[in-house]
């Protein structure tokens, strides 16, 4: 069960790492509004201005702005007209959070409060919205979106690499490689190389230069197009037969990569 407030409605639980929906707060008082959070939330801001203060800081929320909140964290709200605000709201689960942060060396509460529009806050914006919208995120992008919250505000170490988790990851990559149409979970993956979820991101990232879900994508894709070429088989049978679940994900995904759809490349190849 996941909510914003202790008492407010709950949010559709996607998945068991992550509950997500809009909130709109409409009122017509002036006077400053105290509320609580129930769990750990990232929230956008979509529609309305609003003056806001969290445990790190105050400031103007307007469309684009992050919003950041820790379990049992008091906040406060003063909207500036009445027409009240729209907000996007990613609520995540506490043992995920704790699992990120730990892996990162972190505490698990976020550094700050409130994240104007701006380019740091883009990534953020955007998959809170995919989210609130009913766009499942897989669990890779939930990791990254708990760790983009979390580095919020602290300085970054980078990740390098030992040659041990290097070689690690390339055998993973290598399996990857040789079995991209089977099942490939992000735990599973994980666990092959002997990490925890959020260190093989970062490890994977930084050996390959792609997340693991691009290298699996990237991987499906090129045999996909392999069997364009070599064979006559039907585009649909292609698809399925190299991992992906749904045409019209594989058709955008390999026009995304090689510039034409599927029977299109084909012809012209």
């Amino acid at each position: 069960m996941f909510r914003i407030e202790p008492q407010g409605p709950d949010l559709p639980a996607a998945t068991a790492l992550y509950g997500a929906g809009e909130a709109r707060c409409v009122t017509g008082r002036p006077a400053p509004i105290d509320k609580c959070y129930a769990g750990p939330v990232i929230g956008v801001v979509v529609a309305g201005r609003f003056d806001y203060r969290g445990r790190h800081g105050a400031a103007r929320a307007t469309p684009g702005t992050v919003l950041l909140g820790a379990a049992g964290e008091g906040f406060q709200c003063r909207h500036l007209d009445t027409e009240g605000n729209r907000r996007a709201v990613v609520a995540l689960c506490p043992d995920l959070l704790a699992e990120v942060a730990g892996e990162g060396g972190q505490e698990s509460d976020f550094a700050v409060s409130v994240v104007p529009p701006s380019r740091a806050a883009a990534p953020l914006y955007g998959a809170v919205r995919r989210a609130a919208a009913g766009r499942a995120l897989d669990e890779e992008a939930v990791i990254d979106l708990a760790a983009r919250a979390l580095a919020l505000g602290r300085r970054s170490r980078p990740v390098e690499p030992s040659r041990v988790e290097r070689r690690g990851v390339l055998d993973v990559a290598r399996h990857i490689d040789e079995a991209y149409a089977e099942p490939c979970g992000l735990a599973e993956l994980a666990a092959l190389g002997g990490f925890s979820r959020y260190h093989f991101i970062r490890l994977f990232r930084a050996v390959t230069g792609e997340s693991p879900r691009q290298y699996v994508i990237g991987a499906r894709l090129r045999a996909a197009a392999d069997r364009l070429i070599d064979t006559a088989e039907p585009v649909t049978e292609i698809a399925l037969d190299v991992g992906f679940n749904d045409l019209s994900h594989f058709n955008a995904t390999f026009r995304q990569a090689f510039g034409r759809a599927p029977s299109q490349w084909r012809r012209s190849a």
